[in-house]
């Protein structure tokens, strides 16, 4: 692991760990990195730190396809939005990230508004969603590997990666993240 990816799993670790030491929900059962492209904006990777709880969970079993869906698919979580990391003042801690990988980065109106960014292969800018995604997998290693999981919420709960969608990448990358133990019922809900 780059020194780089250390630095941005260690912000966004010193970020979250207070937020998450604050909850006070005693069902939480797993916890959402919703990774999201600020204003479809690919060098403006995101994530939405938040939780669902078994009260929720039996809320949307009668909204949902099946107790699966209603259990791990994200639309029917709580949407309580705990930390957007990527924007506001931890924008500049991404960039400065995208720029250390030698990736490239374009504003908003540099990509969507000017003819800038056409010489810009898609394979790069599909290559920051991916290394960012690798980043969260090690946060969530972090969080797993040091206890703070345990010490939190008295057992290990899986912490999902994801985006709207749910596909083989977005399995793989949470079995990677928790151990494929820790998220069966998310790769069953992914499988359904």
């Amino acid at each position: 692991m780059s020194a780089d990816k250390i630095n941005l799993v260690e912000e966004i670790i010193s970020r979250i760990k207070p937020i998450i030491a604050t909850w006070e929900d005693d069902d939480i059962y797993a916890m959402s990195l919703f990774v999201n492209d600020y204003n479809d904006n690919p060098c403006r990777p995101t994530f939405t730190l938040g939780y669902n709880t078994e009260c929720q969970y039996k809320k949307a079993i009668s909204r949902a396809s099946s107790p699966l869906e209603a259990r791990w698919n994200y639309a029917f979580w709580l949407q309580n939005d705990k930390l957007v990391f990527g924007i506001n003042e931890t924008a500049e801690i991404v960039k400065q990230w995208i720029l250390s990988k030698q990736l490239p980065f374009f504003t908003y109106e540099e990509m969507f508004e000017t003819d800038e960014c056409n010489d810009v292969d898609d394979e790069q800018l599909y290559r920051i969603t991916q290394e960012f995604v690798d980043v969260l997998v090690d946060v969530v290693k972090e969080l797993h590997g040091s206890g703070f999981m345990i010490s939190n919420f008295k057992n290990e709960i899986p912490v999902i990666i994801h985006e709207l969608e749910y596909y083989e990448d977005i399995a793989e990358q949470n079995i990677k993240a928790n151990t494929r133990q820790l998220v069966k019922d998310f790769i069953d809900f992914i499988n359904e």
